[in-house]
């Protein structure tokens, strides 16, 4: 996914708190791909589940029962469990892999199953996350899926005023685009009003500086992009680089490592994912 809007790099966190217990955790499930799934969001569920899972073995879960649909077989019989977690419902935040997921898929009785496995760093969680609604719009409508050169933009709302950014990365190349702050915030978080709505990206946000919309474009048949949403209800800050400049991408690793500090040091930071789908 290409884009012109200047860019930032990434730099130090300027707000702490005091970090909870945290530890090393490793999880992995075996998700039933539903048809209205591509494979591409079937995947990042499949880690999405398996992070949670490995967050409530260590940490618990708020609620006493939860039940993901996951499949297992012994002795060369299998049965299927549901065993289903989200966010609200385990007691500890996913900061970081301490290595790749790794996915495969396979196919059993007529089923597509992914099955993840994910190793990583989580902190004990005892406050409740604030809700947070993320929706990708295609021409104002919500949707995951765009054709090349539709245009593109996110509605957001919280139930707490807080601060939020916007990134997109492009799967296949790993690199991380700065959607929002724009080019002409020096680098700070978007503030938010709790309970509003605001659409991101495009002409109808009063802040947006651009004349043009923001679109998305592929020079592929299909193309995979995950939105990143990040939301604190403390500021931060994405810097400039040493020398001042801007720059128009970064690779994921390194926005990794920022995400990893901010919500290490930062209790209250949230990370909402969605996959987008491009054709073109």
């Amino acid at each position: 996914m290409k884009r012109l809007f200047v860019l930032f790099c990434f730099g130090v966190i300027a707000h702490f708190a005091h970090s909870q217990r945290t530890a090393t955790v490793c999880g992995e499930v075996d998700y039933i791909m539903p048809e209205t799934q591509t494979i591409a969001e079937a995947k990042r569920t499949a880690i999405n589940q398996a992070r949670l899972k490995a967050i409530a073995d260590e940490f618990g879960t708020i609620v006493s029962q939860t039940s993901t649909t996951a499949m297992h077989n012994t002795d060369g019989k299998s049965s299927t469990s549901f065993n289903s977690y989200s966010e609200n419902e385990v007691r500890g935040l996913w900061i970081s892999d301490t290595k790749e997921p790794e996915v495969s898929i396979k196919y059993r009785n007529e089923m597509t199953i992914i099955h993840a496995e994910v190793c990583g760093k989580a902190r004990e969680q005892k406050q409740s996350s604030v809700e947070i609604q993320v929706k990708t719009l295609n021409k104002g409508i919500e949707s995951t899926l765009f054709k090349n050169n539709d245009r593109f933009s996110v509605s957001f709302k919280s139930a707490a005023s807080g601060y939020v950014a916007v990134f997109l990365r492009e799967d296949d190349t790993e690199t991380v685009y700065v959607m929002m702050p724009y080019d002409d915030s020096d680098g700070n978080a978007r503030e938010v009003k709790s309970n509003k709505e605001y659409i991101f990206l495009c002409t109808k946000d009063p802040e947006y500086p651009y004349e043009e919309e923001t679109i998305l474009t592929t020079s592929k048949t299909v193309e995979n992009n995950t939105l990143i949403v990040v939301f604190s209800q403390k500021k931060f800050h994405i810097s400039l680089n040493n020398k001042g400049e801007f720059v128009p991408e970064v690779e994921n690793a390194k926005f990794q490592k920022w995400l990893h500090g901010l919500r290490v040091y930062d209790t209250t930071a949230q990370v909402e994912e969605i996959v987008l789908t491009i054709k073109k």
